[in-house]
């Protein structure tokens, strides 16, 4: 089955949108086994942006439903857009959509520049074939000084059906090779952790606001950083210099 199609078929409903996270309190809806995982993640990124770049403009590539870049707080001076080539999940980022901009548009047809481009668990849904190409594309968008961000699944989990290949740090600087950049920070986000799914089963059967905020708070001093052998997926930090 096409791996393309297989994440089209799941924007059936905006599903990134059924797990949140709200002043340190998680909810996750129908006791979904990804969403604790894909909140930390994007709650890792979503701040990193926030905090240490606040850009003037950013790109989502593959933005899907949108939920990073709807989560960003709005500030209607900087120009933020997301992209993806699935109309149905464009048509839920834009129903989602705090203000800011989405299209369902090929990302070789974008001829600007952005402050900070990302690419949150994209790179895995890429081609052989394609994988070079697409890379340099996506760097060629990062203005001068700006940023690449780049979150991947990685090796500690076996390769997902709709994936070509999970990560490790070897393999994501074998296909970025990009000497206009420095990678100024690499990170294993999520330890897998037997303990911290259980903590996560307990909260959603409580379904008590302050029991959560204390999982997650255990979480963010416990599991949330990793390392090689435990972190589920890898962040890495891209700034062009020349």
């Amino acid at each position: 089955m096409d791996k393309f199609k297989i994440q089209e078929d799941q924007y059936a409903f905006p599903y990134h949108y059924i797990a949140s996270l709200t002043n340190n309190i998680p909810s996750i809806n129908k006791k979904l086994s990804w969403g604790f995982e894909y909140i930390t993640y994007i709650d890792f990124v979503r701040t990193y942006i926030e905090q240490k770049i606040q850009p003037s403009s950013l790109l989502d590539i593959g933005c899907g439903d949108g939920y990073l870049v709807n989560s960003l707080a709005y500030d209607q001076s900087k120009q933020i857009k997301g992209i993806d080539l699935s109309e149905r999940a464009i048509g839920f980022a834009k129903a989602f959509s705090n203000g800011y901009e989405f299209e369902c548009v090929d990302l070789f047809k974008i001829d600007q520049k952005f402050h900070v481009v990302c690419l949150i668990e994209v790179l895995e849904h890429i081609s052989e074939d394609f994988i070079l190409s697409f890379v340099d594309e996506s760097f060629s968008k990062v203005e001068m000084g700006g940023y690449m961000i780049i979150s991947v699944p990685t090796t500690v989990e076996k390769v997902n059906k709709k994936h070509y290949r999970h990560y490790d740090e070897l393999l994501l600087e074998r296909q970025i090779n990009q000497p206009e950049f420095e990678v100024i920070g690499q990170f294993r986000i999520y330890k897998k952790s037997r303990l911290l799914e259980k903590l996560i089963k307990f909260s959603q059967k409580r379904n008590s606001k302050t029991i959560k905020r204390m999982v997650w708070n255990w979480h963010k001093n416990n599991t949330y950083y990793a390392d090689k052998n435990t972190g589920k997926h890898l962040v890495a930090i891209y700034q062009r210099t020349s």
